[in-house]
């Protein structure tokens, strides 16, 4: 993976219903690999390989968790609710960008030093503000924050040896893989295939911008790349780890919003113990993905969701390799070579 496609998209400001900065950068990056390109009423980017008559969706939402302002008081500290979840300890001391509507504006939120502190520090986030050196409310009006203006972590992009740290690798890691398939797809597809790139938008909101996309596009298989829960830190039993850093592609059986086919996850799994693909099956009862909404759409569309791991999602550091990467680009190549295959095998006979 090219760590500096990864970066580019990392470093770009996208939370829920906010992603058009985003969408751009991709379209700039995937304009002439593709046939077709648009973007529909919701802000997805969907882009079309190939015009056969099997159609085969494989989909990274673009969006990332952030908050939006909500007041604004005498002394111009700002008041935000979240967009998407985030606990309100990971906001402490952070710096945050907002998308002013005359520029991007910093701040930090706030939150009194140990020596003068007499309660613990804030747990909701009613009780967080943002400290972007305003003196009132006008100043900040005429800067461009005002109610209903957008933001996210500011965050810095670490690259060392083949761990990367920033902000919204989920799932800007999933957008980078989409990024490199526009660019290898043209050899892969042939024959019946047709093969639709989709960076969806608001899915930390609740899976909003897929349904307009798998409606336009109704697909017969769909692939929803990822990035998921790495638990494999001191603080968590193994039995909880969910996902390990390094140990390959996480291939969903179960999550709160999907079983996989099981006819279709031992198939993939067949695939890729064939082909030497690192991976391990992921069991989830907490979390969603796109996937959700994907695989009850129509008649029911099959449906496998492959993804990086990752430890502290959702946060402004979170932590992936990026030789877990590889093989999730590993996995997604195989199953679209053989998209004919599982599509018979999904197959039972009356």
């Amino acid at each position: 993976m090219d760590a500096a496609t990864l970066s580019k998209l990392t470093l770009e400001i996208g939370p829920s219903g906010f992603e058009d900065r985003v969408i751009r950068t991709i379209i700039s990056m995937i304009r002439n690999r593709v046939d077709e390109v648009n973007v529909d009423n919701m802000g997805n980017l969907i882009a079309r390989i190939g015009n056969g008559p099997f159609k085969l969706m494989i989909s990274a939402h673009a969006d990332e968790v952030g908050v939006m302002v909500s007041h604004i008081d005498q002394r111009g500290f700002i008041k935000v609710v979240p967009i998407g979840g985030i606990d309100p300890w990971v906001m402490i001391e952070q710096e945050l960008v907002f998308m002013g509507r005359n520029g991007d504006i910093y701040g930090t939120v706030g939150v009194d030093p140990p020596h003068l502190r007499r309660d613990k520090p804030p747990s909701r986030f009613e009780e967080l503000y943002v400290d972007a050196g305003f003196t009132s409310n006008d100043e900040a009006f005429k800067a461009g924050i005002l109610p209903g203006v957008a933001g996210t972590f500011a965050a810095s992009f670490r690259e060392r040896g083949s761990v990367v740290i920033g902000k919204a690798l989920d799932n800007r890691v999933g957008c980078s893989v989409l990024v490199d398939l526009a660019e290898e797809a043209g050899g892969m597809v042939t024959g019946d295939l047709s093969l639709y790139l989709v960076w969806n938008t608001q899915e930390e909101v609740g899976l909003r911008g897929i349904n307009a996309a798998v409606n336009a596009i109704n697909p017969n298989m769909a692939i929803v790349v990822e990035t998921t829960v790495a638990a494999d830190v001191p603080t968590n039993p193994e039995n909880e780890w969910i996902t390990r850093i390094g140990n390959g592609a996480a291939i969903r059986a179960l999550d709160r919003s999907m079983i996989t086919n099981p006819r279709l996850l031992s198939a993939v799994l067949e695939l890729a113990s064939s082909r030497g693909i690192k991976y391990q099956v992921q069991v989830n009862p907490y979390g969603g993905t796109d996937a959700g909404a994907i695989h009850v759409h129509g008649t029911g569309v099959p449906t496998v969701v492959v993804s990086t791991p990752a430890r502290y999602i959702h946060t402004p550091h979170s932590v992936v390799n990026l030789s877990d990467v590889e093989q999730v680009k590993s996995m997604i190549t195989l199953i679209v070579r053989e998209h004919a295959e599982l599509s018979r095998v999904m197959r039972i006979q009356a």
